[in-house]
């Protein structure tokens, strides 16, 4: 199970949602959760490449088996 979170751009830009692994603290791109959400979180619409990407390829893999 996966769960989406946001919080701030690797490269120190906006926020941008991210997702986490089930029971971690760790998100798909390696950033450490750092609170719960992030205010205004809901006025973005930007998602983290290197984690949507980690998760399409986890998703691939699991349709694959």
């Amino acid at each position: 199970m996966h769960e989406m979170w946001v919080g701030v751009d690797a490269a120190g830009g906006g926020l941008v949602w991210h997702v986490l692994a089930a029971d971690t603290a760790t998100t798909l791109c390696g950033q450490r959760k750092q609170r719960e959400g992030v205010a205004g979180h809901d006025s973005t619409d930007r998602h983290c490449l290197e984690c949507m990407t980690a998760f399409q390829d986890i998703f691939q893999a699991s349709a694959r088996a």
